[in-house]
């Protein structure tokens, strides 16, 4: 419960407008919430950002196998990053590059012993699905039920 005040503490004295006295802040966490929330509001993620992030996360992918599903998962977020980047949503570019970078770093999926990681191809179906089903409930026709 000490937490939650500390925290919301925090984020008031973040909220609130410095002081126009050159005094020390009350807190160092404090005075970084405060500069970091100053430089996010004054510039917008650039290209040069969103390409940054990416290079970085994809050299933490990199060092994972490429059998791994941490790794296959954060390239499909890299790949998305750099979808949004090339429709100018710099910010969602940073948001899906540092997804790509929690994925690695947490590993997030693994595999058992002996398992695998299987990607099909977009016209592959999955070996074990059943096939699509026609529906049980057929329609009745309305020209014959108004005879």
């Amino acid at each position: 419960m000490a937490n939650i005040f500390v925290c919301a503490a925090l984020l008031l004295a973040a909220r609130r407008e410095p002081p126009t006295t050159a005094r020390a802040p009350a807190a160092p966490a404090a005075s970084a919430i405060v500069e970091t929330t100053e430089k996010a509001a004054d510039a917008e993620p650039t290209r040069e950002d969103c390409v940054a992030a990416v290079e970085k996360a994809q050299a933490l992918a990199d060092a994972l196998p490429k059998e791994h599903p941490s790794r296959y998962i954060a390239e499909r977020h890299l790949h998305q990053s750099m979808v949004e980047a090339g429709n100018g949503e710099f910010d969602d570019c940073l948001d899906w590059a540092a997804a790509a970078a929690d994925e690695v770093r947490e590993l997030r999926h693994q595999l058992r012993p002996g398992e695998t990681l299987g990607v099909l191809r977009p016209d592959q179906t999955p070996a074990n699905a059943p096939a699509p089903a026609q529906s049980a409930e057929k329609k009745p026709m309305r020209d014959k039920a108004r005879k």
